[in-house]
C-alpha cells in the first residue's frame, strides 16, 4: 500500500484501506477498483490523497496506531457532539468507552510512530481533527509516562478541545476569504465556549475542561484566552497545543493547503521554547515520522522512492524503495548512501 496524491489517482487503481466522512459513514471499501466516477466524487469532497494497493507497494505494510473500527466510531462521536441537541448523558458515557479505546490501541502500539497521512475531506475537517488530535496526545502523554487517569484525562480533553467551534457560524469556520478582525475574534472564543459547555453539561474531570480552556495558551504567554505560560499552563494542554498546530499544518482545509510533515515539524521545531513546550517537542519528534511510510520523495540524485521504513533516532534517513526499478536503499545504514538525501515529500 502506497499514498498517491489525488491528481496521480488514474481509473484502475485499487483502494487501499476503507474511506469515511466525518460521521463515520463509509463512502468507499478497502480493494475497490477506482473508476472515473469514484475519483471525480474523491476531488470534490477534497481529498488530497488516498491509499491505493499496486504491485510495486504489495511488501509495504504501515503499521496503524488504532484499529480503523475504533477510529470510525470515534468520529461518530465527536460529529453527535456537533450536533445541536446531542443526548448529553448518553453522549458521555459512549464517548468515554471510545476514549478507553483509543487508549487500549495507543498503550498495545507504544513502539509504533505516526505514519499515516490521513484520509480525510476538508468539510469533515473537525472531526477527523478531533480524532487525530486525540491519538497523537495519547502517544506522547504514553511517551510521558502518564498514568491510566492521566491518560484518560489527556485523551478525553483532546477528543473535546474544538468543541467550542460548534456555537461559531460554520460560514465563519469555513471562510475561503481572509476574516475580518472581528471574525478572528469570534473563533478565538471557542476555547471558553468549550469549556462552559462541557462544565454546564457533563461530569468529566476539571482537568478536562482546564485543557480545553487553554489548548491555544502559549509556552511564553502569548496564548489566548488566559495568557498563561510554561507550567501555569494545563500539561495536558501543552500537550494538545503542539498536536492541534501539527495537524492543522498538515491538513488541507478551505483556508490554506497542507504543508508536509517535514515542513510542519520545522516549524514546531522553531518554535519550541516560545508557541511549544521544548520538552514536550523533543518526545513528539520522536513520535512523528517526517517521511510516513508509503508516500513518495525525491532523492537528492533526481530519482524518486517509496518509503518503506522509518527508524526513531534517524528521523531524516528512513529505509526506501525507488521506483520504478525497486532499488532498497538504507538511508540510515548504506554506507553507499551517505550523500544521498531526501530532498522532498512528494504530496
Amino acid at each position: 500500500m502506497r499514498y498517491m496524491p489525488i491528481s496521480r489517482v488514474e481509473e484502475g487503481m485499487a483502494l487501499g484501506q476503507d474511506i469515511y466522512d466525518g460521521e463515520g459513514t463509509l463512502l468507499l471499501g478497502k480493494h475497490l477498483i477506482l473508476n472515473d466516477e469514484y475519483i471525480r466524487n474523491l476531488v470534490s469532497l477534497g481529498f488530497p490523497g488516498i491509499y491505493i494497493d499496486d504491485e510495486f507497494s504489495e511488501d509495504l505494510i504501515i503499521p496503524q496506531v488504532i484499529r480503523p473500527e475504533v477510529k470510525r466510531e470515534a468520529l461518530k462521536k465527536v460529529h453527535d457532539l456537533f450536533l445541536d441537541n446531542p443526548t448529553l448523558p448518553m453522549e458521555q458515557q459512549n464517548l468515554q468507552k471510545v476514549v478507553m479505546d483509543v487508549m487500549e490501541d495507543v498503550l498495545n502500539n507504544g513502539d509504533v510512530m505516526c505514519n499515516m497521512l490521513d484520509v480525510k475531506t476538508y468539510d469533515d475537517y473537525t472531526y477527523f481533527h478531533s480524532v487525530n488530535v486525540a491519538v497523537v496526545s495519547a502517544m506522547i502523554g504514553a511517551a510521558c509516562n502518564m498514568n491510566q487517569t492521566e491518560l484518560n484525562i489527556l485523551t478525553t480533553a483532546a477528543m473535546l478541545h474544538d468543541v467550542g467551534k460548534r456555537f461559531v457560524d460554520k460560514e465563519i469556520l469555513c471562510a475561503q476569504r481572509e476574516l475580518t478582525e472581528e471574525e478572528h475574534e469570534m473563533i478565538k472564543q471557542h476555547p471558553k465556549l468549550g469549556y462552559e459547555f462541557l462544565k454546564d453539561n457533563f461530569q468529566f474531570s476539571n482537568h478536562v475542561y482546564t485543557a480545553v480552556l487553554q489548548h491555544h495558551e502559549w509556552y511564553n504567554g502569548g496564548g489566548y484566552p488566559q495568557q498563561k505560560s510554561g507550567t501555569e499552563i494545563s500539561i495536558y494542554a501543552r500537550i494538545i497545543k503542539l498536536v492541534d498546530v501539527y495537524d492543522a499544518l498538515t491538513s488541507k482545509v478551505p483556508y490554506h493547503e497542507a504543508v508536509s510533515p517535514s515542513e510542519a515539524v520545522e516549524y514546531i521545531m522553531a518554535n519550541a521554547g516560545a508557541e511549544f513546550d521544548p520538552e514536550l517537542v523533543n518526545i513528539f519528534m520522536r513520535k512523528i515520522s517526517v517521511y510516513p511510510v508509503g508516500c513518495e520523495v525525491e532523492l537528492s540524485d533526481g530519482r524518486t522512492a517509496v518509503v518503506m521504513e522509518n527508524y526513531r533516532d534517524f528521523i531524516l534517513r528512513p529505509k526506501v524503495k525507488v521506483i520504478p526499478d525497486g532499488e532498497i536503499i538504507d538511508l540510515k545504514s548504506d554506507e553507499a548512501a551517505r550523500c544521498l538525501t531526501i530532498l522532498e515529500l512528494l504530496m
